[in-house]
This record gives structure tokens, sequence and C-alpha cells, in this order.
């Protein structure tokens, strides 16, 4: 399934004529697992998680592109899903 809220970052600091690949990883804060509470926007705990997967990343579909580009506006992860298949 798809992340919501979507992940977006600003960049900068890159060299505009440079080409950049841009990834995402995550990794557990701690062995909770939470829901996101839509009307409060938040995040609670919700038991407790499973194992963890191994480390994928996920690589940005615009990978690569140059600094001037990535520099230009808001960088959105909103096409990573989330899954608990391995």
């Amino acid at each position: 399934r798809r992340m919501f809220p979507a992940i977006r970052v600003k960049v900068s600091g890159l060299l505009p004529h440079h080409h950049y690949h841009l990834a995402m990883d995550i990794v557990p804060l701690d062995n909770k697992r939470y829901r996101y509470v839509y009307h409060s926007s938040k995040w609670i705990v919700a038991g407790n998680a499973d194992a963890a997967p191994p480390h994928r990343l996920y690589l940005h579909p615009d990978s690569p592109a140059s600094g001037d580009t990535w520099a230009r506006g808001e960088v959105s992860f909103d096409r990573a899903k989330l899954t608990n298949n391995e």
C-alpha cells in the first residue's frame, strides 16, 4: 500500500550540473507498531511490531537527476509503497 502521509523533502546544497540518485530508507524507530489517527494528525502505538525485514532502499523514480532538478521544489515520495512481504 502507498504511504500516507507521503514523504516530501526539499533538497539543497547539490552541484547544479552533477547528477544524483535520491533514495529513501525506512528503519524501525523501536519495537512498536503505529497507526495514524486522521482527526488528530498523530501517530499512536498500536501494539508490538513484527520482526524487522531486511533493509531495502526506495530509489526515487526520477533518479538520476541533476542537482538543479532536485532543488527546484519539493521532492515527493508519494509513489513509495510499504509492504510486509519480503
